[in-house]
């Protein structure tokens, strides 16, 4: 019989109540991402990255925020970045444990400024929205047919489960910045969902005289959805006192994601006879992604530091899958702060002071949630950034944290992320007029 969506959240939990096994090193993710959409992805920018994922208040001329259009206002010059990323689970159940990691590319983005007086700025490029990535084993036993003579008892079937998820959804867009005056900047963006899932489960068979076999469940998935973005700076207009600070709002629509979806069965055979293949008709449906949104509030004492805080929501539980209410699955937000101590700009400044230091905390309560558990992640984030030639730079953001609990039979997971992101700049603007001699 072919497994409904359902039959796939329901596989999903057991997987992760089961827990894992194996004690070596291998590519993959946390077990977690099994659940919904997988891991949902907030990415900005390895600066805010840096700084506890906070920045939607931040007027730039050196960084393109990912999230929020509205910050472009400030970019001056014609600027390209590009990311790689590295993460890597430490997982535990409480009795085994087993670390997986991989490495991949994390999105680009180009800024385009056409109109500095006007803040208009296009930007266009591609990053991550959700990312599957799992490698776990469960075992089972069942009874067979065959019985005992002498006791009368019914043998015993012993097999493992191996289920991996690969893929994700990518993010592409398309927008732009307007600053109507040096006090408030607005920004939106055009989002085209795109990407597939696959999940694959294999049963492998500990008893002689058995076959096992293979199905792997693939998803396709695409849709469109808006961002729009506010900052306001000019806060000075109601009090002197507030001249540092800086207000930052971005909401993303709701989006549906159109699915078609495949299964192929793969049946070990015994030795020397034909595989056995079959795959499922393509069937369609739809997946409704809830609207999200997020404010932030920067503060600016002085031209090297920087601090900035950010609070972002969606409401998960408004989602349907084909209709089905997600197992698994709940509200989430999450809340980061840090801070930035910029590089210096003075020639004679020595090559550490040239650097730019971030540090930072955040603090999510992701839309995971099994058991009667509610699965949160915490992490601490710091960055750098090395300055290479002109307004060129590289940018180092990690971050070290967790989430889950080993109560009710779940997984903790203990987590290391690293963005390696590389910002390459034009050396003059462009659609800016020189002066004649």
């Amino acid at each position: 019989m072919k497994p409904t969506i359902r039959h796939r959240f329901v596989g999903a939990a057991l997987v992760i109540l089961c827990g894992i096994q194996g004690a070596t090193a291998g590519s993959g993710g946390s077990a977690y991402s099994l659940l919904g959409l997988g891991d949902i992805r907030y990415t900005p920018g390895a600066r805010s990255e840096g700084m506890g994922y906070a920045g939607l208040a931040l007027l730039s001329s050196q960084y393109i925020d990912g999230m929020s259009p509205a910050t472009w206002s400030r970019l001056d010059r014609v600027r390209l970045e590009g990311s790689a990323f590295y993460e890597g689970f430490n997982s535990t159940d409480g009795t085994t444990s087993r670390y997986l990691a991989r490495m991949d590319f994390h999105g680009a983005l180009l800024a385009i400024p056409v109109s500095r007086p006007s803040g208009i700025v296009v930007v266009a490029g591609f990053t991550p929205f959700s990312e599957v990535n799992y490698d776990t084993y469960t075992s089972s036993v069942v009874p067979s047919q065959n019985v005992d003579p002498v006791t009368g008892a019914h043998d015993s079937l012993g097999y493992q489960t191996h289920q991996v998820g690969t893929g994700g959804i990518t993010r592409g867009q398309l927008g732009l910045s307007w600053a109507p005056s040096q006090e408030i900047s607005f920004g939106a963006t055009f989002n085209y969902l795109f990407g597939t899932i696959d999940h694959v489960a294999s049963q492998i068979t500990q008893t002689s005289g058995t076959i096992g076999g293979t199905f792997t469940d693939r998803t396709t998935l695409s849709g469109v959805n808006f961002t729009a973005g506010m900052v306001i700076t000019g806060l000075d207009r109601i009090s002197e006192a507030f001249r540092p600070f800086s207000l930052g709002f971005m909401i993303t629509t709701r989006t549906n994601l159109h699915t078609a979806m495949e299964t192929t069965y793969d049946f070990a055979p015994p030795p020397d006879a034909v595989p056995v293949r079959d795959t499922s008709a393509q069937t369609f449906g739809r997946i409704a992604v809830p609207f999200s949104f997020g404010f932030g509030i920067g503060y600016r004492p002085s031209e090297r530091w920087t601090v900035a805080a950010d609070y972002g929501a969606q409401p998960w539980a408004g989602a349907d899958f084909n209709g089905i209410s997600p197992f698994g699955i709940r509200n989430s937000h999450r809340f980061g702060i840090g801070a930035e101590r910029a590089g210096s700009t003075e020639l004679t400044a020595r090559s550490f002071d040239r650097f730019a230091y971030r540090l930072g905390v955040t603090y999510s309560a992701t839309y995971y949630a099994l058991n009667g558990q509610q699965i949160n992640e915490w992490g601490i984030t710091g960055g750098v950034a090395l300055p290479l030639t002109g307004e060129s730079r590289v940018n180092i953001a990690a971050i070290y944290g967790g989430r889950g609990t080993t109560a009710g039979s779940l997984v903790k997971d203990k987590i290391f992320r690293l963005t390696v992101s590389l910002h390459i700049s034009d050396v003059l603007p462009w659609f800016v007029q020189t002066e004649e001699e």
